[in-house]
């Protein structure tokens, strides 16, 4: 027997795991569009724009800004 208690919890758990799945794919991206911007200057803008996209998803910004910077450190050579 279902109840709608059960149902709004498998909503939230349905819900949780898009929200997850977007925030790895765009993080994906990011890492990738961010190795392309150290390594040749161009698309700054594109990283921005995952950047917001990762915050507006709940991400963990500081993760964030931790890959960012070992991306520098490894295509700069740091």
């Amino acid at each position: 027997m279902r109840t709608l208690q059960g149902m709004r919890m498998n909503v939230d758990y349905m819900m949780e795991q898009i929200r997850t799945n977007a925030i790895n794919d765009t993080f994906e991206k990011f890492k990738k569009a961010d190795r392309h911007y150290y390594e040749t200057s161009e698309g700054g803008s594109e990283v921005t724009k995952l950047i917001k996209e990762l915050e507006a998803l709940g991400a963990n910004m500081e993760y964030i800004t931790e890959v960012d910077l070992q991306i520098r450190d490894e295509v700069c050579g740091l």
